[in-house]
């Protein structure tokens, strides 16, 4: 939250509460994960490429001009942070998105980093 009005009895109060501690929960354990995931320049040109259409591993190397292990180790995080998911089409696996809202981070920090000030 973002204060626009400073109240110093509600300050006060909000200093207690953190005072408290901010626990260590499963959500902030899984939100640090994201991060973590996001950061790395590859699995972000995979998830770039995700958000246009699915793609088999294959056609990803292709993409990013990467080897297949290396793609496929990628992919494999990215699905165990649940950022992307996988359906067998034929011979191939084909990944996707796991939803719309990666995107829309994407965009939300794109437009974070981008604002005039």
């Amino acid at each position: 939250m973002v204060a626009n009005n400073f109240n110093e009895q509600q300050h006060k109060q909000q200093l207690c509460d953190l005072a408290n501690g901010i626990p260590i929960t499963d959500d902030l354990i899984a939100m640090t994960s994201f991060f973590k995931a996001v950061s790395d320049p590859t699995r972000m040109r995979i998830l770039l490429a995700l958000a246009k259409t699915p793609l088999s591993v294959n056609e990803i190397v292709d993409i990013l001009a990467m080897s297949q292990s290396s793609i496929s180790h990628q992919l494999s995080l990215l699905k165990q942070v649940k950022l992307v998911t996988s359906q067998r089409r034929g011979r191939n696996i084909h990944y996707q998105l796991a939803d719309e809202h990666i995107i829309t981070i994407f965009q939300q920090t794109k437009a974070h980093l981008f604002e005039e000030r």
